[in-house]
């Protein structure tokens, strides 16, 4: 079966969210082919990232039924990777441009499901050596309450990095 078999199979039977849930994976796949995403992740959960401050980077995504675990809930593991993401970001602020930064370490401290209309974190760098950058970051509900407290991510320094 090709691709086009395939979606149209999906879509003969598909419920409004399936539909829905497509949809945003085809416009999250678009935007990445266009460059307005840096990763197909990006693209299809539909981040959005900001630099607040000079000290702060952020994203922000819609709680939708794609990032979803089985009780309808945000999976942990999409808040720990969208953390990741933006404590990531934080450490390439501070980095020189041909210098690239990989996660060594992170710890995570989940206080509450995710739950709303939008999940956004937050991320600083607290420290920025010769090898190591140590970044704290935070997650939150469309409420401003948080969800994760004080994850901090390590990441090891590397040489000339990035895809041109």
């Amino acid at each position: 079966m090709d691709l086009n078999e395939k979606i149209h199979t999906y879509l003969q039977d598909a419920t409004d969210e399936e539909t829905a849930v497509l949809d945003q994976i085809i416009d999250g796949l678009l935007a990445t082919q266009r460059k307005e995403q840096l990763t197909y992740l990006s693209g299809i959960t539909h981040a959005e990232a900001t630099i607040p401050n000079t000290d702060t980077f952020a994203i922000r995504v819609p709680i939708t039924p794609l990032i979803h675990n089985p009780l309808n809930i945000v999976h942990g593991g999409m808040t720990a990777t969208l953390l990741d993401s933006t404590m990531g970001g934080a450490a390439m602020q501070v980095l020189p441009d041909d210098v690239t930064a990989v996660t060594s370490q992170l710890n995570i401290h989940y206080l509450r499901p995710g739950t709303g209309k939008t999940l956004e974190c937050t991320a600083t760098v607290v420290h920025s050596g010769k090898q190591l950058v140590v970044v704290e970051g935070n997650a939150f509900d469309d409420r401003n309450r948080m969800m994760l407290r004080r994850l901090v991510l390590s990441l090891l320094y590397l040489e000339s990095k990035r895809k041109k």
